[in-house]
């Protein structure tokens, strides 16, 4: 029997079409699967906040010590630093995560540095790494500091001398800052109130969301009073704990968090994409409770706060997302070795934010360094993880926003589509093992066609320790002549096509 193929198709605007015809996997089809995917670029879904490609460290197993500090030397690791620095993250969020609730910044300034056990995740802390290493780190990545503070055993007065330190002036801890080796202010701009508050295993007396809210208010007030321009983050969970914190913290709440994990089942490393679809479907959930239950702007906030109201609508900060398998290394087994098909997974997600950019205001990736991260360390060397190459090629190319697209028929292919109003970017993910994409370039579009590829050999291949000298992870740029009419997309690849528009 002849195999059959695949057609899909691309519309970029009246008249402009990209067709796709897709050959067959070993096996064949047994009937012709018709798909199209329209892009609308004059339709603007929303801008795709730069926010949404952060990072995240926390005091937890080798995510700081061994990961980007070295404790023997008292210093960052060079090897991890220039990798971090090539990432480019626009934001770091410290110290957690669950660790947050026994965390006290004063522990971590200044000479005389106390050991404290690690009550979270274990071991002890010497707190050779606090708050003006962090700050100097997120300066050398060009990163945004972003800072959770302890709502379960800390206390909102300590809270408030965060900001102060952070961002005062003229004040005894502004004073500290400048005798701890920075005279200006850091200006950090976003806090998180508290961490995953709803969950009664951790430390913590905030479960009845009720509790949550009313301390909330008592942080905010005393937070905002040193530096009203701040903005606040608070703890989300499920849809009543959401419910009730929106409705109560909405004229104060910047964003509310949203945590995603995706996972495989083991052996069907497809079932990876179907995690992660239920991961849109969570985002698009909060979204419309924030429609339902916030004003996009606040009325009639009393003058006797004496701050300000938030004033954007409110957004979601998917401050900690990733992928965490079952089996992995390390403390918790949160060491993990990423394969091809996790770079898969990473892009198919960051589709997902540019497709709800109008509601996503920041993202976290958890972790950055060997706990569920994108870098790996052993005491002599670093590696870049299979995700870390999609990380870094959305990060540079996509555009600030995020324009209208309606994909059906094939359900391998993800895409998302950006613009910067001069040059269209579709974001490809071709997460078939098997069959390439064939793409048809319309003639009528003018100008050079530019892909840039990545992929792998196999599904489960990674980048190892063990020879970190060897990359999985191919990357190739073309650049097709003007008239090009044609471009396959390979199995199992992340592909992101840019055009003049």
């Amino acid at each position: 029997m002849e195999k059959q193929s695949r057609r899909a198709f691309v519309k970029l605007s009246a008249g402009a079409v990209i067709g796709a015809a897709v050959p067959s996997s070993a096996a064949g089809l047994l009937a012709p699967n018709v798909a199209e995917i329209t892009v609308y670029p004059d339709q603007v879904l929303g801008d795709i906040s730069p926010n949404i490609y952060g990072q995240f460290i926390e005091h937890l197993g080798r995510a700081i010590y061994g990961g980007i500090y070295d404790d023997a030397q008292r210093r960052f690791r060079p090897d991890v630093l220039e990798k971090v620095q090539q990432l480019h993250p626009p934001l770091l969020r410290y110290p957690g995560g669950t660790v947050t609730k026994i965390y006290h910044w004063k522990d971590g300034v200044g000479p005389a540095r106390p050991v404290r056990k690690n009550l979270i995740w274990g071991g002890n802390d010497n707190n050779h790494v606090g708050t003006d290493e962090f700050m100097r780190y997120a300066e050398l990545v060009g990163a945004a500091p972003f800072l959770t503070v302890n709502m379960s055993t800390g206390t909102a007065e300590e809270a408030a001398d965060w900001v102060d330190y952070c961002n005062g002036t003229g004040t005894s801890y502004a004073s500290q800052r400048q005798a701890n080796g920075h005279a200006a202010p850091y200006g950090v701009k976003y806090w998180g109130l508290g961490n995953e508050e709803a969950a009664r295993e951790d430390v913590g007396t905030l479960q009845n969301v009720q509790d949550y809210v009313k301390k909330a208010w008592y942080y905010a007030k005393l937070m905002k009073l040193q530096d009203p321009s701040i903005q606040l983050i608070m703890a989300g969970d499920q849809a009543a704990w959401n419910e009730e914190v929106l409705r109560e913290l909405h004229p104060i709440c910047d964003y509310i968090s949203l945590h995603l994990y995706a996972s495989s089942k083991p052996g069907e490393p497809a079932s990876l994409f179907a995690s992660i679809a239920t991961m849109e479907a969570s985002i698009q959930k909060l979204a419309a409770q924030i429609k339902a239950l916030t004003p996009a702007k606040v009325e009639n906030f009393s003058k006797w706060y004496r701050f300000p109201s938030r004033q954007q609508p409110v957004k979601i900060a998917l401050d900690e997302w990733g992928i965490w398998e079952a089996g992995g290394q390390g403390a918790y087994g949160l060491e993990q070795r990423y394969t091809w098909n996790h770079a898969l997974g990473v892009a198919t997600f960051l589709n997902i934010f540019q497709r709800n950019a109008a509601v996503i205001g920041l993202a976290t990736w958890a972790q950055t360094v060997n706990v569920l991260a994108p870098i790996m360390t052993n005491e002599t060397t670093s590696i870049c993880q299979t995700i870390y190459y999609p990380m870094a090629l959305y990060r540079r190319l996509c555009g600030p926003r995020s324009v209208a697209v309606a994909p059906t028929g094939v359900a391998t292919l993800d895409v998302s589509a950006s613009t910067d109003g001069k040059t269209l970017t579709l974001a490809l993910v071709n997460r078939d093992p098997a069959a390439a994409i064939r793409l048809k370039l319309n003639p009528k579009i003018t100008g050079h066609w530019t892909a840039h590829e990545l992929t792998a050999p196999s599904l489960d291949a990674m980048n190892t320790l063990t020879a970190p000298d060897t990359n999985v992870v191919s990357y190739q740029q073309r650049t097709l002549p003007a008239g090009t009419t044609a471009y396959t997309l390979a199995a199992r690849s992340i592909v992101l096509v840019q055009a003049p528009i």
